[in-house]
């Protein structure tokens, strides 16, 4: 039991550091990793020299500081090719974008987060920028309030029973009994809005999108600095995006949509 418990460990820590080395977005020294643990360098080179050996890692010959390896992104790259809905999903982002002017994307429920998996970039000078890979609070933006409405009401409490709901501006909902009055309005309207309240001026709508088995595992919406929600561009920006969300549903084989 006491070797099995250590191999849980270390893979544990050994995806600690591929996520720390993610974050930083640079190279790191062996010192560097180690300050930023708490470990020994001694455990650190260990993991290190594994991850090495399957490209997981990779170090840089000449400063001798660790950066993420190729076998990763060759990893990444089979998931997305396994992700049908994005390749669904994209001519429909591309029309919203075109006639809204703003950035659209596309998110999953991973953990207690969202997880932008594609976004389409409008390049207006006033967009709001998100990268794919970017993790966002399910509490204060309209895609995860889109996917946590189309959840049982126990599961979508379970998800976020260790989450703290932090206030990022005035606007932000602080407490799950104030996001569960607002995921009833999201039910009833069939879309989700957000209001200023992950940054201030910038607003978003998103709708869930159903797969085959008729769970709402994606979300897709269009994010910008529209000036109130009550205005026509940004009404125009809901009724494509509701729709647009029909018809992905529709493309990855769920009929039940109204």
């Amino acid at each position: 039991m006491k070797v099995q418990d250590s191999k849980v460990k270390s893979v544990a820590k050994a995806m600690q550091l591929l996520d720390l080395l993610a974050k930083e977005r640079r190279s790191l020294s062996l010192m560097e990793l180690s300050q930023r643990t708490g470990w020994p360098k001694s455990t650190i080179h260990a993991l290190l020299s594994t991850l090495i050996d399957y490209s997981m890692i990779m170090q840089d010959s000449f400063t001798g500081k660790y950066h993420l390896g190729m076998h990763l992104f060759e990893l990444g790259n089979v998931v997305v090719s396994n992700w049908h809905a994005l390749e669904v999903a994209r001519p429909a982002m591309r029309k919203i974008m075109q006639e809204t002017g703003e950035s659209v994307v596309l998110g999953i429920i991973d953990r207690d987060e969202v997880l932008i998996i594609e976004q389409l970039d409008s390049g207006n000078p006033l967009r709001v920028m998100m990268e794919s890979g970017t993790r966002l609070p399910l509490y204060s933006t309209a895609l995860g309030k889109a996917m946590l409405a189309a959840l049982p009401f126990s599961q979508a409490k379970r998800i976020l029973k260790d989450t703290e709901f932090r206030a990022f501006t005035p606007h932000t909902i602080t407490s799950f009994s104030e996001l569960n009055v607002e995921l009833e309005r999201v039910r009833t309207n069939g879309y989700a809005i957000e209001n200023g309240e992950m940054r201030v001026g910038m607003r978003a709508v998103a709708a869930p999108v159903y797969d085959v088995r008729g769970s709402a595992v994606y979300a897709v919406g269009v994010s910008g600095m529209f000036r109130r929600i009550q205005d026509e561009e940004f009404s125009t920006a809901r009724d494509l995006i509701v729709e647009a969300a029909r018809q992905i549903s529709l493309t990855l084989g769920y009929p039940a949509v109204d």
